[in-house]
């Protein structure tokens, strides 16, 4: 890792992420656990403190479910976890579950805790004035809107179709084109469209300013408008650009209701049931740990008497091994000995038998000399009785 990368927690998911100042722009995914931006830590940053007062991630907040809130299109990094935590649904312009909030049913008014919108009003048809009245209406009277919308720090708001009524996308070789039939039957044809990522109805209508939001908030009803625009780096919240910043706009502020404070006392108490009950568990652990060590104390010392039996047993068998090695050697010598003394003998032997083989051989010779004397003589001595001629 570089020295410049910042180590932080994702407040959404709760993964720990490491990254360089780079990567921590507006909409880019810098969390490796669920992908979410700056501008998703922001929204649930603004969450936590708008309806709780602190910076908590959302797997630590506590899960609420007479919290009741509705989300616009909302991020799947974190609208799946709202909805586990609280009376939550997320709804969609484009498909079920819809929501169209120029046009919103009696019985939702008054119905909502919090209103999530992110990335949403820029392309609603105008007058979008209607859509911040009905988030107005949706919420109850300690309600709070929390939205992110692109604007700029220019004076006016850029409203791209200012009399847009009766209107249709048509798409020609050269790209898509709005044409609009006003109140007042004129046609209208706009090219050069700017269409955002993502589902439904991704027309961007208007570049809002600063000014002009606040004072639409305003004008809806809203009381109390903040912008979020500080770092919060233990959440990896480091901000690139002082525009385009998340926003909560209450109708008044904030109170703690009775169904609320019941169900933190649910939970409480249920939490404090599984303490009890946890507790009881490490008791009895630890009940049976104890015998545990007292087995396993006295199974030592039998391995340990084990062990020296064992030892002394090696010992002794150590010992008669060099016995048996010293005998071993005692005998290899003498056996090398009478190797050597045969060794001996068969040259003594072979030079004995060269011996006697030479001696019978002279013996030989010897008999037959006499043979031939013997021979001589009586040749001799027939001759001198005439009885050899």
């Amino acid at each position: 890792m570089a020295d410049t990368d910042r180590e932080f927690t994702c407040n959404i998911c709760g993964a720990v992420n490491r990254c360089a100042d780079e990567q921590f722009a507006r909409e880019k995914p810098s969390c490796a656990g669920c992908g979410s931006s700056v501008r998703t830590r922001g929204i649930i940053q603004m969450f936590s403190r708008e309806l709780f007062g602190v910076d908590i991630p959302l797997p630590d907040l506590p899960r609420l479910k007479a919290l009741r809130g509705i989300g616009f299109s909302d991020s799947m990094d974190y609208a799946e976890r709202l909805a586990a935590k609280f009376d939550y649904r997320n709804t969609y312009y484009h498909k079920e579950p819809r929501f169209d909030v120029t046009t919103i049913p009696e019985h939702e008014l008054g119905a909502y805790d919090f209103v999530v919108s992110s990335e949403v009003f820029e392309h609603v048809p105008p007058p979008v004035e209607i859509a911040f009245q009905n988030v107005f209406r949706l919420l109850k009277p300690d309600g709070v809107f929390l939205m992110t919308v692109p604007y700029t720090l220019e004076h006016d708001t850029a409203e791209h179709f200012p009399e847009l009524h009766d209107y249709g996308l048509l798409q020609l070789s050269h790209g898509s084109v709005l044409v609009n039939r006003t109140r007042c039957g004129q046609w209208q044809v706009f090219d050069k469209l700017v269409f955002h990522g993502g589902g439904g109805s991704t027309l961007e209508m208007r570049r809002f300013s600063e000014r002009d939001l606040r004072a639409m908030l305003a004008g809806a009803g809203f009381s109390s408008i903040e912008i979020y625009g500080g770092n919060y780096l233990p959440f990896g919240i480091l901000r690139t650009e002082n525009w385009s910043l998340p926003i909560a706009a209450r109708k008044r502020p904030f109170s703690f209701r009775l169904a609320y404070v019941r169900e933190v006392m649910e939970q409480w108490a249920e939490w404090l049931r599984r303490a009890r009950e946890f507790e009881a568990k490490a008791r009895s652990l630890e009940a049976e740990f104890d015998q545990y060590v007292k087995w396993a104390t006295a199974r030592i010392g039998d391995l340990e008497s084990d062990l020296k039996e064992r030892t002394d047993w090696a010992l002794r068998l150590e010992g008669e091994l060099k016995e048996r090695t010293a005998w071993a050697l005692s005998l290899e010598k003498e056996l090398a000995e009478h190797v050597d003394l045969a060794r001996r003998l068969q040259a003594e032997f072979q030079e004995r038998t060269r011996w006697a083989v030479d001696l019978q051989r002279e013996v030989d010779e010897l008999r037959a000399q006499l043979a031939r004397v013997r021979g001589a003589l009586w040749t001799k001595a027939g001759r001198a009785i005439g009885a050899v001629k």
